[in-house]
């Protein structure tokens, strides 16, 4: 049983303590710029470093944080609805498909799943998307890579690739989908230059 002294004595520290708490509404060693105080951005951290930002050498959750903000799929999961469910996304519509017998005929869409030997799908992507600039684009007047090759003098000041003059863009084609898919099948692959 507490007495009246004890009790006041408590409340008093109870009271104190939430004072001093409501003060620590602003760390004093906050990282960010006041001025974005009440917008809504989202501050993370990783791990480790991203050591590489190309899917097919990538290898690490840390550096798919910047993957999936750089390299756009053909199709991406809708993320409210549940069951989960894909969409287009670079795709023009979702893939149609067409199933096969093992003699390459075409079987109708509800044939039983014994009978398919083969699934064909077919995705069409959305025309109009570009590329972002960049000098692996440049051409020069005959249309032949500007930087390909590259010579050493024209590398002489160049830190990254804003260094370069000339820029470059194109659209993006089905066909380089099927690249990116044989350079994950086939490591050899990724070596190859494709522009």
């Amino acid at each position: 049983m507490l007495t009246p002294t004890w009790t006041r004595a408590l409340t008093f520290l109870c009271a104190l303590c939430a004072a001093l708490l409501s003060g620590c509404s602003q760390p004093v060693n906050n990282p960010y710029p006041a001025s974005d105080a009440g917008k809504s951005i989202l501050y993370s951290a990783f791990g480790e470093r991203p050591k590489h930002l190309d899917p097919a050498r990538s290898y690490s959750a840390n550096e798919y944080v910047f993957l999936g903000n750089i390299y756009e799929p053909p199709l991406q999961y809708h993320y409210l609805k549940r069951p989960y469910q894909l969409e287009p996304e670079t795709a023009a519509a979702m893939p149609t498909v067409r199933y096969f017998d093992a003699h390459g005929k075409v079987l109708p869409a509800d044939a039983a799943p014994g009978r398919i030997a083969v699934s064909e799908y077919e995705i069409r992507i959305k025309p109009g998307i570009r590329y972002q600039p960049h000098p692996a684009f440049a051409k020069d007047a005959q249309g032949k890579p500007r930087y390909i090759p590259l010579r050493l003098d024209e590398l002489a000041g160049i830190d990254d690739f804003q260094g370069f003059s000339e820029t470059g863009t194109r659209e993006l084609i089905a066909d380089d989908y099927v690249y990116q898919i044989r350079r994950l099948a086939h490591p050899q692959e990724i070596g190859r230059a494709h522009v």
